[in-house]
């Protein structure tokens, strides 16, 4: 049995389907990525009274499958694959380029056991998905506005005024619900507050900022420190980029400590 009797199950995440494991029972399955595939999951975890689904961050496939099982009332972890890997090479169980499946996924879990974070990765994804809906409307606008620059019948400039026009006022509600999600919990306003002190970083910048520093990419970092006004560069480039990678997360490794002149930690 897993730490303090918690029965896990790793996920091995794809495009269309699953793999699970539940390895202290040796017990296995897989799914289509459907919602038929959702309720065969569920009914299987809750036949074997699993409590708690781990599975890596999979380039978003793995974001239907957290909330199904969130909502049938199943603890979800989502970790860093790297983490997962360099637990499986430690144990001598894969190569470098051999992939990381359900079982690993499991052992790994059972033998690092974490507090649950599940309210705030909730919210985390709740805050993706927003800032993501409101890029892709800011995409449209520019395209919109590219081709609108271009000579046209007055038919057709119309229209685009018109989109421009509904765009703009979309964008605006996708933008206060970001702040709405923001203000209501705690660890975000935190870290907006630290954000917005950054001279150059306008409140419209907090919503990328926050949902890329919380990427399972900084689970292992709890201590990653962001300085005032130091970091400025390194979170520019952040909510530029529009991704985390290692070498724009890692703010604190990038920054001479003499650049530190005002450090608050922000827990990943």
């Amino acid at each position: 049995m897993a730490q303090n009797d918690v029965v896990v199950v790793g996920i091995d995440v794809a495009k269309e389907k699953v793999d699970a494991c539940i390895r202290t029972l040796s017990l296995r399955q897989t799914c289509p990525s459907t919602t038929q595939g959702h309720r065969k999951l569920i009914a299987w975890l809750r036949k074997h009274k699993v409590d708690k689904a781990v599975m890596e961050a999979s380039g978003g496939y793995e974001r239907n499958w957290a909330k199904a099982l969130r909502d049938a009332g199943i603890e979800v972890r989502i970790v860093d694959p790297k983490r997962v890997r360099a637990f499986a090479q430690s144990a001598g169980r894969f190569a470098k380029n051999d992939a990381i499946d359900a079982e690993m996924i499991a052992w790994f879990a059972e033998t690092f056991t974490e507090a649950s974070g599940q309210a705030r990765e909730v919210a985390h994804e709740e805050l993706l998905a927003l800032v993501k809906g409101r890029k892709a409307l800011q995409d449209q606008q520019t395209r919109l506005q590219s081709q609108s620059e271009h000579e046209a019948p007055a038919a057709v400039q119309k229209a685009y005024a018109r989109l421009l026009k509904s765009l703009a006022s979309e964008t605006a509600k996708l933008e206060a619900e970001i702040a709405a999600k923001i203000n209501s919990t705690p660890d975000f306003a935190e870290r907006a507050e630290i954000i917005e002190s950054v001279p150059g970083l306008a409140g419209k910048s907090c919503g990328t900022i926050i949902g890329r520093l919380l990427q399972p990419c900084l689970a292992r970092h709890p201590t990653t420190t962001i300085a005032a006004i130091g970091a400025a560069r390194a979170i520019s480039r952040v909510a530029a980029a529009g991704c985390a990678t290692r070498s724009t997360c890692l703010v604190s490794a990038q920054l001479p400590s003499t650049t530190l002149c005002s450090r608050t930690s922000i827990n990943g």
